[in-house]
């Protein structure tokens, strides 16, 4: 695919969808953009928006016409304490199987988020693999209906369209940046703790968490890897991969890198309160994906390390300082 192929992203006025807007935006392709939300001002000029759903009808059957070249999904309920149901079904994995079916009529690439949330509980503190999902030695499975229904998004995605499809499903592990902040409590912990400590020179952190070590990739690397995926020829499509750092970063880490900058920026001790779990038994205490298929597929994508990670932590703590109130 060449610059001037057109994109669709949906749920794009989300974080990592207006990331994507601007990625390909940038990579000189022509985008249209969806969201129930309305149209982020500041990327007004990047893609041709549209407010709606992503499985409307008439949308699906303009993908199913072959408009697109490429649909990159991004839209879902990513609220890890959301009630399963049949909202959050239709949401996360019957709408985007519809979207799958229009996307095979009009022979366009599908990329989709999935999550590392799938995998659950790691019962060896190593990186895992796509296809130990289902493997109880492994891992615990979801926990959470969040989680349950990306797996079943993935399980069925392999199951219907092995072949008939070009699609690619991207398990992401903890995505971190800039313009996170409307995500609430759903934001990456290290975007809140880094907020916090900008912020406030305070940060609150789950007693039960200090040994726990997560992966992290900064939201520009993943927008970097799904512009590659969607420009490059494959060699194998129709598969769901990790799409992580790699590597865990312990949360002594994190908290270590929070207090170094507060004390840079204002000379104070970081102030650091242990409060309860209210979730441990739905908590990750360890997240790091095994990158080796991507990378068999896409050898060129951004390579990441914990340095790289401290850096962009660095950047986005600045960048909470210059927009802190007073």
């Amino acid at each position: 695919m060449t610059p001037g192929s057109h994109i669709l992203v949906t749920g794009a006025a989300g974080f990592i969808g207006r990331h994507t807007v601007t990625a390909f935006h940038h990579a000189g392709h022509q985008v249209t953009a969806i969201d129930l939300r309305p149209v982020p001002t500041d990327l007004a000029g990047r893609a041709r928006w549209r407010r709606g759903d992503f499985a409307d009808p008439a949308l699906l059957a303009e993908i199913a016409s072959g408009r697109f070249t490429t649909i990159v999904h991004q839209a879902g309920n990513s609220d890890t304490r959301a009630p399963a149901g049949p909202e959050l079904d239709e949401t996360n994995t019957l709408g985007p199987l519809r979207l799958a079916d229009a996307c095979r009529t009009g022979r366009t690439r599908l990329i989709y988020a999935s999550s590392h949330s799938v995998y659950g509980t790691l019962h060896h503190r190593m990186p895992i693999t796509e296809y130990a999902d289902t493997d109880l030695s492994r891992c615990s499975g979801p926990l959470n209906p969040y989680a349950a229904s990306k797996l079943a998004l993935d399980q069925q995605m392999r199951t219907r369209h092995p072949t008939s499809l070009d699609w690619i499903g991207l398990r992401y592990t903890n995505v971190f940046g800039p313009d996170e902040t409307d995500k609430g409590p759903m934001a990456s912990i290290l975007t809140q703790l880094l907020r916090q400590a900008a912020n406030t020179g305070h940060i609150r952190v789950f007693d039960d968490s200090l040994t726990a070590a997560r992966d992290y990739i900064p939201v520009e690397a993943v927008t970097a890897t799904i512009v590659q995926l969607a420009t490059t020829r494959l060699p194998a499509t129709a598969a769901v991969y990790n799409l992580g750092a790699g590597c865990a970063v312990p949360f002594t880490d994190i908290v270590q890198w929070c207090a170094r900058l507060n004390r840079e920026a204002t000379g104070r001790p970081l102030h650091i309160e242990l409060v309860p779990n209210p979730g441990a038994a739905a908590y990750q205490y360890f997240t790091c994906a095994d990158m080796t298929s991507l990378d068999q597929v896409l050898s060129a994508r951004p390579a990441l390390s914990a340095a790289s990670v401290q850096a962009r932590a660095t950047d986005l703590f600045e960048t909470f300082r210059s927009c802190a109130p007073g």
